[in-house]
């Protein structure tokens, strides 16, 4: 081939503008199967976040129909287990997966007896508190490209939380 066919066969690649678009969208391809990922892990931990926040608020229901006559949780944190379908063996490895409180508060003050009357000058406001939570695996394992920006791996799953608070006096 000679200087001059070289430099045509040159030109005529330059010029040559077929197949631009593809090696574009080889470039993006991955940039947005990483957003598809994103936003279906994103609302699947969202989902799980309403389902958390509907089961503390079914359990202070509860509280609601079945009021409290002493400062004994134990019937709120049945139910909670059976709204969230945690297990006693999950509760036993973590118990911070489920929190019942019954309290008692005198004009603001949180007392240490439930059962405790109030002064006479005082207002007394008795609630019921729960928060349960709940470890969501994603469905993506997102460990490498957060080890590759950040250098860790980091945690899997999310811990994801619903709570409710409801004053029955």
């Amino acid at each position: 081939m000679t200087n001059i066919q070289t430099n045509a066969t040159a030109r005529k690649l330059v010029r040559d503008e077929r197949g631009v678009g593809l090696v574009e969208l080889g470039f993006a391809a991955p940039v947005l199967m990483l957003l598809g990922l994103g936003m279906i892990d994103m609302s699947i931990v969202a989902s799980s976040k309403v389902d958390m926040e509907q089961a503390a608020q079914r359990v202070t229901d509860f509280a609601l129909s079945q009021r409290p006559t002493n400062g004994d949780a134990s019937y709120l944190l049945a139910e909670a287990k059976e709204a969230t379908g945690i297990t006693d063996e999950a509760l036993e490895a973590d118990p911070s997966l489920i929190k019942v409180e019954i309290y008692l508060e005198c004009s603001g003050e949180r007392q240490t007896d439930f059962t405790t009357v109030c002064p006479v000058d005082e207002i007394p406001a008795r609630f019921a508190s729960v928060s349960v939570s709940r470890d969501v695996d994603t469905g993506f394992n997102w460990r490498g490209i957060g080890k590759m920006f950040s250098g860790s791996e980091g945690d899997p799953t999310i811990r994801v939380t619903g709570d409710s608070v409801v004053r029955f006096q």
